[in-house]
């Protein structure tokens, strides 16, 4: 019985862990074809997002694992759950390094990486990029939250989830503001590290869990509220 239950625990963390580099592939993806849309567009930042929110839905419609995706649910998670959170993280990263690989081998690699690159060197040049990228991974944790929470209330009050959940991630997208792993591909895409980028990542990775636990401890304390 004890075997039986120790296998079955080890088949749920495999498959939480697939589920980790698949979500990652995924906004991988999505970060190339933005990126393939700014290169070849020029409207490329409205179909850039459109086609980064289509991607995002596909990792809500099969139940991917995103980091972003289970700040939301902190609040209500058992301490005993904690350690999804890094391990989440950790796989997302290894997801979006796999399809950086496999980009990097492709016929329009080199204007991906460039269009990446410069993307993220842009931030970096900023005086006040720590601020910056503090101050827009909340922005952006605050809308992934919005759209990850939105689908339960658009049911109850008649409304399109597919509204709730898409327009979010279309307006983070679109403002550019960081998303701790969609950055990654374009540190990929960079391809240096240093303590600038260390910073840049952590502080992006701390606001979009800022931002994304606002409105979860929100809703608990009026869900708590007596009156």
């Amino acid at each position: 019985m004890i075997q039986k239950s120790n296998r079955g625990a080890f088949n749920d963390f495999i498959h939480f862990l697939l589920m980790t580099l698949l979500s990652g592939a995924m906004i991988a993806i999505c970060a190339t074809s933005s990126l393939t849309a700014n290169v070849l567009s020029q409207d490329g930042r409205i179909v850039g997002s459109l086609l980064f929110s289509l991607g995002m839905f596909v990792i809500l419609a099969f139940e991917m694992k995103l980091f972003t995706g289970l700040i939301p649910k902190i609040p209500h998670t058992s301490p005993k759950s904690y350690w999804q959170l890094p391990v989440c993280l950790i796989g997302n990263l290894v997801g979006v390094f796999i399809v950086y690989l496999l980009v990097s081998q492709t016929y329009f690699a080199s204007d991906i990486i460039n269009a990446g690159s410069l993307l993220i060197a842009n931030k970096l040049s900023l005086d006040n990029w720590a601020l910056s990228s503090l101050c827009s991974g909340v922005l952006c944790g605050v809308l992934i939250t919005l759209s990850v929470l939105s689908v339960d209330p658009s049911h109850k009050n008649g409304l399109s989830a597919n509204v709730g959940v898409m327009f979010p991630r279309i307006v983070f997208v679109f403002c550019g503001f960081d998303h701790s792993i969609a950055n990654m591909f374009y540190f990929y895409c960079l391809g240096e590290l240093s303590w600038k980028v260390i910073g840049y990542i952590s502080l992006t990775i701390l606001g979009n869990i800022i931002g994304g636990i606002i409105l979860p401890l929100v809703l608990k304390l009026r869900d708590n509220d007596p009156v």
